[in-house]
């Protein structure tokens, strides 16, 4: 017998947020399992598959955070209820579920994932599936104008492409998690593009994306939208000019004097937006631009002369990017995961006068010993090591320019340091 919502929420009801997240870890024998075929037939039981009128993906190597904030508050200043899905989270998993940029309450987190558990019957479902079904059923019961979804891991199997999406977005194509996805650009490319839908557009924010981008929208029977053809981003000066089409073909171009993601997602963002006719005013734009700042993305703190700068960057393309942003700093706190391309990271990342490398106490995470042995045989020395973040930024220097990165681990390490700090630092 199928149990009820109801009775799941009362025979739970001593239940936290924690304790529903170790039965999430607790019912599926993997960690991960690729494939939609369990998932979807519990999504189509919940009726969730189309949570709002306008369904929004996006995937991609990096750049999905600020892209889908973006995406967000561009819609929001049209005055839509929109719901937002990211993953992982840096402090709190209700971080991943918001609408309207306010997280979701543990009294519905919980009320969803029962929703869940009563729908799945006897599925199992890994962590990530249950716990993408419970914010498409707390967005499909939230009266949404839009929800933007972001792809977990890949695309063409990810748990997140069972949404019926209006239109889909890929913000860049690199190499990472290429035991999943394949080791070379094209299969990426592959895998992340086939969230495309038919006769709807895929943008594609990978400015000369592999070939296999363009021919595996097409082979869906979508179009696609390609960064560098139809819109574009490009730095004047210290004018960030952005080139968009509209359905028409149309070309419009905003100019901008201040923002703080990087200028690709932007691009992309209004793209999409145009695509879907749901571009606000241009002054209303700018104005959005200027104004957003995403937690762990050039995430920047200050005390006194010291500037403290947290990102998650964990792969070679998002250190790069993070180079050409902060070329030289004075302290970079490193700690990674074991599957993470430590030496590429590395060679990427901006230069740095002390090398500090911590341990990250977690699943997957590196030893302080193991990651100085691996940027030892990447012939990259490091100054010191720490058992752990925190134990690394008690000794900081009093002024310069300090990076920490390489996982949203590390990041949460850091921000939890910080908040415990009081009123010392300031985020700038």
């Amino acid at each position: 017998m199928r149990l009820t919502e109801d009775s799941i929420l009362n025979s739970t009801a001593n239940w936290s947020v924690d304790e529903w997240l170790a039965h999430l870890e607790s019912i599926h024998p993997s960690e991960i399992e690729l494939g939609l075929t369990r998932i979807r037939a519990v999504g189509e039981q919940l009726g969730c598959l189309k949570p709002a009128p306008l369904v929004i993906l996006v995937g991609g190597t990096n750049g999905k955070g600020t892209t889908t904030s973006l995406l967000t508050n561009l819609l929001m200043a049209q005055g839509l209820r929109v719901g937002r899905y990211n993953s992982p989270h840096i402090l709190r998993y209700n971080e991943r579920v918001s609408v309207n940029n306010t997280d979701i309450s543990d009294a519905d987190l919980l009320r969803s994932f029962a929703a869940v558990e009563a729908g799945r019957g006897e599925t199992t479902l890994t962590y990530f599936e249950f716990g993408t079904l419970s914010a498409l059923w707390h967005f499909a019961h939230s009266e949404l104008d839009a929800v933007v979804l972001e792809i977990g891991l890949g695309g063409r199997l990810d748990a997140v492409n069972i949404a019926d999406a209006d239109i889909s977005v890929v913000t860049s194509i690199g190499l990472d998690h290429m035991n999943w996805l394949g080791d070379t650009v094209e299969q990426i490319a592959y895998e992340k593009c086939s969230i495309a839908r038919p006769d709807r557009w895929l943008v594609c924010g990978q400015a000369e994306a592999p070939h296999s981008a363009a021919e595996t929208v097409a082979a869906i029977g979508g179009h696609f939208c390609a960064a560098g053809e139809a819109f574009a981003a490009q730095l004047h000066g210290d004018q960030l000019q952005v080139r968009y089409q509209a359905n028409d073909g149309s070309q419009t171009e905003l100019s901008f004097s201040q923002w703080h993601i990087p200028y690709p997602n932007i691009a992309t963002a209004v793209q999409t937006l145009s695509l879907v006719d749901r571009l606000p005013a241009a002054e209303v734009i700018v104005r959005e631009v200027a104004a957003l700042k995403v937690p762990g993305r050039m995430q920047r703190w200050q005390r006194g002369d010291l500037t403290l700068i947290l990102d998650v960057a964990h792969n070679p393309q998002a250190a790069a990017w993070l180079a050409s942003q902060q070329p030289d700093v004075d302290v970079m706190i490193l700690g990674m995961l074991g599957d993470k391309d430590v030496a590429g990271v590395l060679a990427a990342m901006p230069q740095a006068v002390n090398l500090w490398l911590c341990g990250l106490d977690c699943y997957r995470g590196l030893a302080a010993e193991a990651l100085q042995q691996r940027a030892a045989d990447a012939g990259v020395p490091a100054q010191r090591i720490f058992t752990g973040v925190a134990e690394a930024l008690e000794q900081l220097p009093s002024s310069g320019v300090c990076l920490v990165a390489g996982s949203f681990h590390t990041v949460e390490a850091a921000t939890l340091w910080l908040n415990a700090q009081g009123n010392e630092w300031n985020c700038i």
